[in-house]
């Protein structure tokens, strides 16, 4: 078998070398050579065989234009995001050849992000748009390998929730526009663009249940949940708030089942930070109600399987890390365990003095 840097050399020979001549025997010996390192590479797993001249044209540019145009396929959601997320990838790497991309150049640019003044998070979002768009390009045979791309540890995450009194004054300061759709996400715990796109051909009102379509659900899976006491009651109340007025007067249903003025709810930053500071809980994000959904179910006792096709996760890893535990709930557990222990027939605890 040949060694990797023997096979470096061919692909540069052959990317490099003018195969001259007429006829047909040139080109078959750069076949030849071309089918050579294919093979070769296959066997030593280091990359796969794509033809030299195109991927040396590739620029890291034209993958990130690659990675979009397969989030519009796929219907992502999040492509705005994306946009946002390779504007500072374009910047510094944007007309450069991909298969000049090495990881020291990757680790130079999280070095000046940082030094930007930019969180680890950040850059860790952008990273991970880059190694997304290069797996694509190697998938589609478009380039032959990858750098390695390592990300920063984050140890930065929320732990936000609110309890049902926090919570209750927060509603009670929000415009009423908002006050249902917070209502829904404290109970199921679903994302903010999962209610926003909610509409009412997704509401079956007669068998009390919402389907979420597949289009509108994060994790690409449509999410079935039952309506029953306040769930039911929000829907309710917006069923007779689906009926709304236009400026010339007319009357008309609005398809969104939470609506401002018969539009889709757009952003509301503003609002809820006002209504989060009047409540005395600043800092509060919206998503926090999602945080705050999930430690609710647990202290109920949901099954934590049952909880997530509600709640939407689909990896248990971050289901677990949505599943707050401060020290109320630490207290009240080892009260519990106590009491339970001196109730118990079975075990006796020993009895110490103070100054034990």
């Amino acid at each position: 078998m040949f060694p990797v840097e023997a096979l470096e050399q061919v692909a540069t020979v052959i990317r490099a070398k003018r195969w001259g001549g007429t006829g047909g025997g040139c080109s078959e010996r750069r076949l030849d050579a071309e089918r050579l390192l294919k093979h070769r590479l296959q066997q030593t797993g280091k990359g796969h065989w794509v033809n030299p001249s195109t991927e040396a044209r590739l620029t890291v540019g034209e993958l990130l234009e690659g990675l979009e145009l397969d989030y519009r396929n796929n219907g992502r959601r999040s492509l705005a995001t994306l946009k946002w997320r390779v504007g500072p990838l374009r910047e510094a790497f944007g007309e450069d050849r991909a298969i000049d991309l090495t990881a020291d150049r990757v680790e130079r640019y999280k070095a000046a992000r940082l030094a930007a003044g930019h969180a680890p998070a950040t850059i860790n979002r952008e990273l991970a748009a880059l190694r997304r768009a290069l797996n694509l390009a190697l998938q589609q045979e478009r380039l032959s390998r990858m750098p390695r791309i390592t990300l920063f540890a984050e140890h930065n995450e929320r732990q936000g929730f609110l309890e049902p009194a926090d919570f209750g004054a927060v509603v009670a300061n929000l415009p009423e526009y908002l006050q249902d759709s917070a209502q829904f996400a404290y109970v199921t715990g679903w994302r903010k663009g999962e209610i926003q796109t909610l509409e009412w051909a997704d509401v079956n009102r007669e068998q009390h249940v919402i389907l979420l379509r597949r289009e509108h659900s994060k994790n690409g899976e449509p999410r079935l949940l039952p309506l029953i006491d306040e769930l039911e009651r929000i829907i309710a109340r917006r069923w007779q708030a689906r009926i709304v007025q236009d400026t010339d007067g007319a009357s008309r249903l609005c398809r969104y089942v939470f609506h401002r003025d018969g539009r889709r709810i757009g952003d509301f930053r503003k609002v809820w930070r006002k209504a989060c500071e009047a409540a005395g809980v600043p800092s509060t994000l919206f998503h926090d109600l999602r945080r705050s959904a999930v430690r609710n179910m647990t202290k109920a006792g949901v099954d934590q399987t049952v909880a997530m096709k509600i709640t939407g996760h689909k990896s248990t890893s971050v289901y677990r890390r949505y599943r707050i535990v401060d020290e109320k709930d630490l207290r009240d557990a080892l009260a519990k365990t106590q009491a339970s222990l001196r109730q118990s027939t079975r075990v006796v605890l020993p009895q110490r003095s103070a100054g034990d």
